[in-house]
């Protein structure tokens, strides 16, 4: 729950569902008339502003917040919009963005997980759609990579480091670097194993570097059960 969580952290960044807030005991007309501005014209993001007034009196504090930028317009622009990405709707986009082939790639690696990570996330990103390949393995949640619409595949190091035994050791995701920068097109920098390195999907257009990758997420698995 904790690795779905963060996931959809990065989902809302990448779409730019964020909110800015500015805080203050006393919010200047100009900074107002900006808020209100930037609040009507970005979407999704939110700007806004809290004036908290502070009154003092017979032995009490009070305070007393004031939220600005809200707008009647602005408010129906932001309404919550959210896709819940499928199979079907993943390929859809991917072909639409990246092409047939990258589409194609993204399937049998789909394919692929469906029979060796079968409990798949499919996320839930208003621009971008994501899925998550994942075995459950004593009690435990356990990713290796992510593939995006955009047309990349992560490796999920910053997940492994600290839940994926035996890449939850610097040895472990080295070594797993280092299997992967056999492939043809990739170059995973030793120093990506505390992050998530992406590599494209176009890389694995060609059938022999797929094929090389797909038996390099096979030993991964293997490795995983082994602990």
């Amino acid at each position: 729950l904790v690795d779905k969580f963060w996931h959809q952290v990065k989902t809302n960044l990448q779409a730019g569902k964020i909110r800015l807030i500015f805080v203050a005991d006393e919010i200047p007309s100009e900074l107002r008339r900006i808020v209100e501005f930037l609040n009507t014209q970005m979407d999704p993001a939110e700007v806004l502003a809290v004036e908290i007034k502070q009154y003092v009196g017979q032995g009490m504090q009070t305070l007393v917040p004031k939220v600005i930028g809200h707008t009647a317009g602005a408010d129906r622009k932001k309404e919550p919009e959210v896709k819940q990405w499928d199979e079907t709707s993943f390929l859809n986009e991917l072909t639409a963005q990246r092409g047939a082939k990258e589409a194609s790639v993204a399937k049998q690696i789909l394919e692929w997980a469906k029979e060796k990570m079968p409990s798949i996330w499919w996320g839930r990103g208003k621009r971008f759609g994501g899925f998550i390949p994942g075995l459950d393995h004593k009690g435990k949640w356990h990713q290796l990579i992510e593939v995006w619409t955009y047309g990349s595949l992560e490796l999920q190091f910053q997940y492994m480091k600290s839940k994926t035994p035996p890449f939850d050791t610097e040895e472990g995701r080295l070594e797993l670097v280092r299997r992967c920068n056999k492939i043809k097109g990739v170059n995973i920098p030793e120093d990506a194993i505390n992050r998530r390195p992406g590599i494209p999907l176009s890389v694995f257009t060609d059938d022999a570097a797929l094929k090389q990758f797909l038996n390099i997420l096979d030993w991964a698995v293997q490795k995983i059960l082994e602990n």
